[in-house]
């Protein structure tokens, strides 16, 4: 069991800014997807080891958590987003001590809404974490106070209630002497977390492709905005048309065009 912990890149809290810090902690899950029914209840569990050479207090909590539109998490007291999960949520122990290399069990109880108490389509999601007790760090020749705080992410898509959907608001493209910078502005108009990826195309005045690049995959809460940044190779001096074409996991895929003129130096 222990052979398949994760070491997840934790949340570093300092009373100085940190680079690396050791980790002392580990779990062994990163992430619960459920698809869930009105009224019933769910049992997640994970484990937590304590690599630190002495005794830690550990304190398990809930919160909430989206992503800018460039990617960035952000977080939130549990119940402020309108889809938060962590009202549902319930994990025991909220504090263990764990003696140097041992491994204890937290269990969190999902209790979904009933039809009667709550009307609940798609997808709702809330966060619990982990954190350790602070320790001293020396980083630069200086003693600083670091804590470890990991996330684990839990999803609860409500069975039969799924609607994919998303949109391409904007398209921008910039040409430099270094390449060219492709902006995408996608929005996730459905109710159902999605991983969204897909393809940059660059066509000349005769209509080929001469460009083509694919989009990285990324994923997109509910409701969120996304930015996609794409950077092509520079092109010749002219007048370009540049396609994004994005997958949301729907029937279709979205688009959206710009043009682009690349001038001489």
């Amino acid at each position: 069991m222990l052979s398949k912990m994760k070491k997840l890149a934790a949340f570093a809290v300092a009373i100085l800014a940190l680079g690396c810090v050791g980790q002392a902690l580990q779990i062994n899950q990163i992430e619960f997807d459920l698809k869930v029914d009105p009224g019933k209840t769910y049992t997640l569990s994970f484990q937590v080891r304590n690599d630190a050479q002495a005794p830690q207090t550990i304190t398990v909590y809930l919160g909430d958590w989206d992503r800018s539109p460039t990617g960035e998490h952000r977080y939130y007291p549990p119940g402020t987003l309108e889809r938060s999960l962590c009202e549902w949520l319930a994990v025991v122990p909220t504090r263990i001590v764990l003696a140097p290399g041992e491994t204890g069990q937290i269990t969190a109880t999902l209790t979904v809404p009933s039809p009667e108490e709550r009307e609940l389509a798609g997808t709702y999601w809330g966060m619990i974490f982990v954190q350790g007790e602070p320790r001293p760090m020396e980083v630069e020749g200086t003693v600083v106070m670091a804590v470890e705080r990991f996330g684990v992410k839990v999803y609860a898509t409500v069975a039969g209630t799924a609607r994919t959907a998303g949109v391409v608001r904007k398209v921008e493209a910039q040409a430099t002497s270094d390449g060219v910078l492709v902006k995408i502005e996608y929005q996730n108009t459905g109710n159902v977390h999605q991983e969204v990826g897909g393809t940059v195309r660059v066509i000349d005045r005769k209509g080929d492709i001469v460009q083509e690049k694919e989009v990285e995959p990324a994923p997109v809460l509910p409701g969120a905005e996304r930015i996609f940044e794409v950077t092509l190779p520079a092109l010749p001096p002219g007048i370009y048309q540049v396609q994004a074409m994005l997958d949301y996991g729907g029937e279709v895929m979205v688009a959206g065009v710009t043009g682009l003129r690349v001038r001489r130096p």
